[in-house]
């Protein structure tokens, strides 16, 4: 171990009892850590990061947010409801089922509605994954859907947004959604995305509408061409 070079005294330091005690400190030699002390206190440094089942669950579900609870009264609903109807048994067992379900259903949909609406890139991707499924059933979400495909900032959000818009815009609630909302988009990136979700799954009919919104020069001049030559349509 190297020698410590002694440090000055202090100006302050006039008595001389004072001065012998700096000296001895400034001489004084700390041992190094034996290796078994430092395994010790790393051992305890990582299991003090390390996150317990308990914090792991509750990140997995969400607690840390407003939507996490959410999902956990969903489960204490399905729970207790299913409980409820173990024991009594009684004649009107498919009426309240039923109720219960509505009400899970109903608490899902807030929960999809509450990620896709989120500030985190990560949480509005898992609300358009969960969203997939019920897309052509709840208009509401839909329209969540389509500004996600339209306006987020983050590329592989449009994407998958516009992915799991891609079963139903043949489907007339959405198609029709789809088609209001480029003739009412001022944003030629918005028009884009529009344009190529009905060029790559729209049906005949939409694809006739964007030629005529197309020839009506209703769509931004670069959208215009981009439709034209899709469909093979350019003119000189």
């Amino acid at each position: 171990m190297a020698e410590r070079t002694p440090l000055g005294v202090p100006d302050e330091f006039e008595d001389a009892s004072e001065r012998a005690l700096w000296h001895a400190l400034a001489e004084a030699h700390a041992d190094e850590p034996s290796p078994r002390l430092r395994q010790g206190f790393y051992r305890k440094l990582e299991h003090a990061a390390r996150r317990t089942p308990l914090e792991r669950l509750r990140d997995l579900l969400g607690f840390r947010g407003s939507t996490g609870w959410l999902t956990a009264a969903a489960c204490l609903l399905a729970g207790l409801g299913i409980g409820s109807l173990a024991v009594d048994g009684a004649p009107d067992d498919g009426t309240r089922l039923s109720a219960l379900e509505e009400q899970v259903t109903d608490l899902n949909r807030r929960l999809i509605l509450d990620r896709l609406d989120s500030s985190e890139p990560g949480k509005r991707l898992r609300g358009v994954l969960d969203a997939t499924d019920v897309a052509g059933q709840d208009a509401d979400i839909v329209q969540a859907l389509l500004v996600r495909a339209t306006g987020d900032p983050v590329a592989s959000v449009r994407s998958a947004a516009i992915d799991a818009l891609a079963a139903r815009v043949e489907t007339p609630p959405v198609g029709r959604q789809v088609m209001d909302l480029l003739q009412q988009a001022d944003s030629p990136i918005v028009q884009l995305a529009i344009v190529d979700l009905v060029l790559r799954y729209g049906n005949d009919e939409q694809v006739a509408e964007l030629l005529a919104l197309a020839d009506e020069d209703r769509l931004h001049p670069d959208l215009k061409r981009h439709v034209l030559k899709s469909l093979n349509r350019e003119t000189a």
